[in-house]
């Protein structure tokens, strides 16, 4: 297994698999040229196997020098609960040891309070939909609530 950026030639599959979990009553082609927009603002990172087939994707976006956001994170339905979507997050945050990561969880906030992960205050969430969670050493993590949060991404 590794992890790589996506190539834009894998974007549709990577699509296809992100629409069986948040289409929000689209058709897949508005659900397409949604995502696309994402490619310009982040890098899609991508976990496959031997034989380069796509086990999980997500995006990653800066904010700030010191603040990426991680989204779109999806587990092809044949690998889940295999500890494959964790690895693919883990070493993606490794990329930028020195800086904060932002995710707005739509699951159990458990498993990535597990990955270092921390549920910001109820007054600084801005989201009905996902909780919003910080993952940053405690002096940053202090900085990065002091600045305007991102929104859901």
């Amino acid at each position: 297994m590794k992890v790589r950026q996506a190539l834009p030639e894998e974007f549709q599959e990577i699509y296809k698999q992100g629409f069986k979990e948040w289409a929000k009553g689209r058709q897949l082609d508005s659900y397409i040229k949604d995502n696309q927009k994402e490619e310009e603002n982040g890098i899609r990172y991508i976990l496959v196997n031997d034989q380069e087939q796509i086990i999980a994707s997500l995006m990653m976006i800066q904010f700030r020098p010191t603040l990426y956001g991680i989204g779109s994170i999806v587990v092809n339905p044949v690998f889940r609960n295999q500890g494959f979507g964790k690895k693919l997050v883990r070493e993606c945050l490794e990329k930028h040891p020195e800086a904060a990561f932002i995710l707005y969880s739509e699951i159990e906030p458990g498993y990535y309070e597990k990955m270092g992960f921390r549920v910001i205050s109820n007054e600084l969430q801005q989201s009905s939909k996902a909780i919003c969670m910080i993952r940053a050493e405690d002096d940053l993590f202090e900085q990065v609530l002091q600045e305007p949060i991102p929104g859901y991404f």
